[in-house]
């Protein structure tokens, strides 16, 4: 029972993680995009947005980001126990592309060109996946239980 309750708890922390890193990547995506268009955006502005950001944009995304670790956690981890030895990277390798590829389904749906603004570039997507991918490593991290069980099992134990 601990040791569900640890991985729940490390699967929560990882979707606020990246929920509120990929918030604050977006908005200063948008704001250094607008830096060819408007005047300066100062230091103040930047902490005004990312708060408003924070608080309006955050709890959608991280139902997103919740949605997408569901199904890219318990794919990265068959995967693991599939090809052993590299359950860090598997799992930051499906949340990755599971981000990916819900970005790229939530601008298939959205009546808008893109739903998230900061994954209009490669950059910006990429910060964005940067989010899923430190929160994947936090996760595996937390769950070291899970690597051991996943080495005894490649040593025969």
């Amino acid at each position: 029972m601990k040791q569900k309750l640890r991985i729940f708890t490390a699967f929560i922390l990882a979707v606020v993680i990246a929920g509120l890193l990929g918030s604050v990547f977006q908005t200063q995506v948008n704001l250094a995009q607008l830096r060819d268009i408007a005047p300066p955006v100062s230091f103040a502005m930047r902490l005004s947005n990312t708060w408003h950001d924070l608080t309006h944009f955050a709890p959608i995304y991280t139902g997103l980001v919740l949605a997408t670790f569901i199904i890219a956690f318990t794919v990265g981890e068959l995967v693991a126990k599939v090809v052993p030895g590299h359950r860090m990277f598997w799992l930051v390798l499906a949340s990755a592309t599971g981000l990916a590829t819900c970005f790229w389904l939530v601008d298939s749906v959205a009546p808008m060109p893109t739903f998230i603004a900061a994954t209009r570039t490669w950059g910006g997507t990429g910060l964005m996946l940067l989010g899923a991918a430190i929160a994947s490593v936090v996760y595996t991290l937390m769950t070291p239980s899970l690597n051991a069980q996943q080495d005894n099992q490649e040593s025969g134990q």
